[in-house]
C-alpha cells in the first residue's frame, strides 16, 4: 500500500549563504543559495552541514538551486574543490547531484571556471 500523505521538506540548516532542506520521501537534500556577498566561513559552515546531513541520513542525492547565487570567489572555489576532494576520499559510494544553474552569467562562469565539475565526486543526474 502506498502512503499518499505528502511529506513536507524540513529546514535542516540556514545561514546567510542559503538554506538546506531535507526531503525524507525522496531521500535527498535541497541546497538553496541566496543572493549577495558571502563570508568564506559562512560558506564553509553551509557546505559542511550539507555533507553532515548526507552522511547522517545515508543519502547520496542533492538538488542545488543556484538561481540567485552570486559568483564564487577564487578563494571559495579553492576551498570547495579541496573540501569535496577530501570528502570523496572518505566516501565509498557516489554522490549524485542535479544543478539549477545561476541566472547570473558570471556566477555560472565562476562555477565552470573553477573546474568544480571535473574535481567534484558527484555525477549529474
Amino acid at each position: 500500500m502506498f502512503n499518499t500523505t505528502a511529506v513536507t521538506p524540513h529546514t535542516y540548516f540556514e545561514n546567510s549563504v542559503g538554506r538546506l532542506l531535507e526531503h525524507p520521501a525522496g531521500h535527498y537534500i535541497s541546497v538553496e543559495y541566496r543572493t549577495g556577498p558571502r563570508k568564506l566561513s559562512e560558506l564553509q559552515a553551509f557546505l559542511s552541514h550539507a555533507g553532515q546531513l548526507l552522511a547522517r541520513r545515508g543519502w547520496d542525492k542533492l538538488l542545488s538551486h543556484q538561481g540567485l547565487m552570486t559568483p564564487f570567489t577564487p578563494e571559495e572555489i579553492e576551498w570547495i574543490t579541496g573540501f569535496w576532494r577530501t570528502k570523496a576520499q572518505q566516501r565509498t559510494d557516489m554522490l549524485y547531484g542535479a544543478l539549477l544553474l545561476p541566472h547570473d552569467v558570471f556566477a555560472r562562469l565562476s562555477w565552470k571556471g573553477g573546474s568544480l565539475s571535473a574535481t567534484a565526486p558527484a555525477s549529474t543526474m
